[in-house]
């Protein structure tokens, strides 16, 4: 039998198209997979950031005089939650004081830390608890690694050099007298 019998066999056989199908559309649908899974693990970290700074809120008013630094703050963040992997070297604490005359809030100075290899460079942040009938914020910053640098559509988060998403809550409070 002659060679182009053999081809046009070939090209008219259709034995293996569903599996020509599957090969090119599963990994599609394996990024849409761990993409929804990454942004949903994203969002549950945020939520649980926001929660556990509302619990530390409550401890800074009811406790006033005895949680002096930052240290103890985002240890108190901490034991709150297990959702923030390696909380206490990734979590960042700046509390401000706001100007009762103007209420103008602090500015949005950069209070994330920056990670570069194993070093992490923390900014300088303030720690200011106030006095009696002052208005405080506090804000707090979480960097988080993604499962997959591509992934994670829909999320406009600011990332640092190493790629960590910079995951930010806000929260203000008044200092109860004393």
């Amino acid at each position: 039998m002659p060679m182009s019998y053999y081809i046009r066999r070939f090209l008219r056989d259709e034995a293996g198209t569903s599996t020509m199908e599957m090969v090119i559309v599963f990994p599609l649908i394996m990024i849409l997979f761990i993409a929804a899974f990454e942004t949903a693990l994203i969002l549950t970290r945020q939520i649980m950031l926001e929660r556990t700074l509302d619990m530390s809120v409550r401890v800074l008013r009811l406790a006033q005089g005895v949680v002096t630094n930052a240290d103890e703050v985002r240890y108190t963040m901490c034991s709150n939650t297990s959702m923030l992997p390696d909380c206490l070297n990734l979590l960042d604490i700046d509390l401000q004081l706001v100007d009762r005359a103007t209420y103008e809030m602090p500015a949005n100075n950069q209070i994330c830390a920056s990670r570069n290899n194993d070093l992490i460079i923390r900014p300088d942040n303030d720690f200011d608890l106030g006095g009696n009938n002052e208005f405080v914020v506090i804000r707090v910053c979480f960097v988080v690694d993604r499962i997959l640098p591509f992934s994670g559509l829909g999320l406009n988060l600011a990332r640092d050099d190493s790629g960590g998403l910079h995951m930010i809550a806000t929260s203000i409070f008044v200092n109860e007298p004393t």
